[in-house]
């Protein structure tokens, strides 16, 4: 009975010298390294993954489980990959650092894909998503990314698809704030909400250069207190000189975007596009843009053959402050369409 009268004090006392202890190394900072030498190790472990996409006939899966800071660049994805967040019922975090790209896919479709779901992206230099190759996000949330946009897609034949995402305060120094598209595959947003991105030059939040065989669909997709540099607060969209891209904007919001150095403040289109705005709350939403011209719409540059259509469904919404570029071929705008259809 002695003995364990005499053990209880010196446990109780060693686990108190080991607290005292382990603080200690917290207020030195070592518990600060400890928890970087883990950041490391899960950083270590996704560049493992993309290294080995350069090789992969099916996609790698790989699944983050802890935030990650980026100490240096990752490799850049050559292959099909998956990437998704596992932290429970948060979503994991991968930063940039406010110094790094996060991720850069290289390869060409269809032998490269990246599907990325339920991160967030925040703090990267010159963009968080780069990709040549087919772009799926969901539920990605883009945050405070600079320099470039947050989420590019690029030349070719690539297609993207995002889904249920956030988009907010992102700001890049040339066209696209959020989003920069020039790539010849289908594009589709859906449930998406882009807040407080910035442009230096059109697209306050996303750019899209159209290509003849492409379309691109906006639906039910908020664009809220965006700012373009030059033309298109919100949206701008440009077709090409051969051919009419189709641009469909369903059921969507703009509301307090403003271009500061053009027209349309929530939306511009230019050159040749066949576009379909439907059931979309646009005026009357404190748009602006520089000297009023089309606070809500703009038609740019519709000298082209064939011309600029652009058709409002159901109808023209009552009060729309809408900008025409004064050429000789205006652009054929369509009241009281009534086929609102998105393609699949």
């Amino acid at each position: 009975m002695a003995r364990r009268g005499f053990a209880a004090p010196a446990q109780r006392f060693a686990l108190l010298a080991a607290v005292q202890v382990a603080l200690v190394l917290l207020a030195l900072g070592y518990g600060c390294q400890m928890a970087s030498a883990r950041r490391v190790t899960a950083e270590q472990r996704l560049a493992a993954a993309i290294n080995s996409t350069a090789k992969a006939k099916r996609p790698v899966v790989v699944t983050i489980t802890e935030d990650i800071v980026l100490t240096r660049s990752l490799p850049l994805i050559l292959g099909p990959i998956v990437i998704k967040g596992g932290c429970g019922r948060r979503k994991c975090v991968v930063d940039g650092a406010g110094k790094y790209g996060i991720f850069q896919a290289y390869a060409l479709p269809p032998l490269c894909s990246v599907t990325i779901e339920n991160l967030i992206l925040r703090n990267a230099a010159q963009g968080a998503v780069y990709s040549k190759c087919d772009l799926k996000l969901r539920r990605v949330d883009f945050t405070k990314n600079k320099g470039a946009s947050a989420a590019a897609v690029g030349n070719g034949q690539a297609s993207w698809h995002i889904e249920d995402c956030l988009f907010e305060k992102n700001s890049a120094s040339g066209a696209g704030g959020a989003l920069y598209v020039s790539a010849a595959g289908r594009g589709r947003v859906v449930r998406t909400t882009f807040r407080s991105n910035r442009a230096g030059q059109e697209g306050g939040a996303v750019y899209i250069y159209g290509q003849m065989t492409g379309s691109y669909v906006f639906d039910r997709v908020t664009l809220d207190s965006n700012t373009a540099g030059k033309s298109g607060g919100g949206l701008f969209v440009v077709g090409t000189a051969s051919g009419a891209p189709k641009v469909f904007v369903s059921g969507c919001k703009f509301s307090k975007n403003v271009a500061t150095g053009g027209p349309g403040g929530a939306l511009a289109l230019s050159a040749s596009l066949d576009a379909r705005i439907c059931h979309t709350s646009i005026a009357w939403a404190r748009n602006a843009a520089k000297g009023g011209k089309g606070n809500d719409v703009a038609l740019l540059d519709g000298n082209y053959h064939p011309q600029m259509t652009v058709s409002f469904c159901p109808r023209k919404p009552s009060g729309l402050s809408l900008f025409v570029t004064r050429v000789p071929k205006l652009p054929i705008v369509s009241q009281n369409c009534r086929v609102c259809a998105l393609p699949q």
